[in-house]
């Protein structure tokens, strides 16, 4: 009996010794996490259509008012949670009775501020310069200005593991998908001239 003791206590010990010995013990798996990079543009594209109106004077001299209808088109960038540019360019054609946007275009400066996870509100002023034609013809250059609100229409990310390149995507319609935008903007601010409002609704995608 204490043979048999003793040979197996040896057969364990042998066995226990070869195994460290040749080498057949496992590391420790580490589990490997994989981090997602989310790199968007900081560009984003807009088109839409826009109701112009005009209250101003014609050639012969009496108070002229005309409503007309078009599009806009809108291209801008993104540099921080708070401050972007935007290049805008608009015309109309629809129901003109003498008082038509010919064209519009200007660069706006465009601060904005983040409300909750799908809102941005925003301010342009910046200079543009537009042109009026058909019955009625006008074309100034100046200060420029308006307001509006952006809404993301696609779920913002909620994975840990996404890294954004940019701290303020994912939030505020800053992510790269489509959205929503409405905005008011008056086309000249300068004394002595007519006024020409614009509203404009359309769509956008951020990259």
């Amino acid at each position: 009996m204490k043979k048999t003791i003793l040979i197996s206590m040896a057969s364990l010990a042998i066995a226990t010794t070869q195994s460290f010995a040749g080498g057949t013990i496992l590391p420790p798996v580490i589990p490997v996490t994989t981090e997602q990079q989310n790199n968007p543009s900081p560009l984003y594209i807009g088109v839409g259509i826009n109701r112009v109106f005009f209250d101003g004077w014609c050639q012969c001299g009496d108070v002229y008012e005309d409503y007309t209808y078009g599009a806009l088109i809108r291209v801008g960038s993104d540099f921080n949670p708070y401050f972007g540019v935007e290049l805008r360019m608009a015309t109309t054609w629809i129901e003109e009775e003498g008082a038509k946007l010919k064209s519009h275009i200007g660069l706006y400066a465009k601060p904005q501020l983040h409300i909750g996870e799908d809102i941005n509100v925003y301010g342009l002023i910046g200079y543009g310069k537009t042109e009026i034609g058909d019955t009625i013809n006008y074309s100034e250059s100046g200060l420029s200005w308006g307001v509006g609100l952006e809404f993301d229409l696609f779920e913002d990310e909620k994975d840990e593991n996404i890294h954004y390149d940019r701290e303020f995507d994912g939030m505020g319609e800053q992510e790269e998908g489509w959205g929503l935008f409405v905005d008011y903007q008056k086309l000249i601010e300068k004394d002595g001239a007519p006024d020409i409002h614009m509203i404009s609704i359309g769509i956008t995608y951020d990259f």
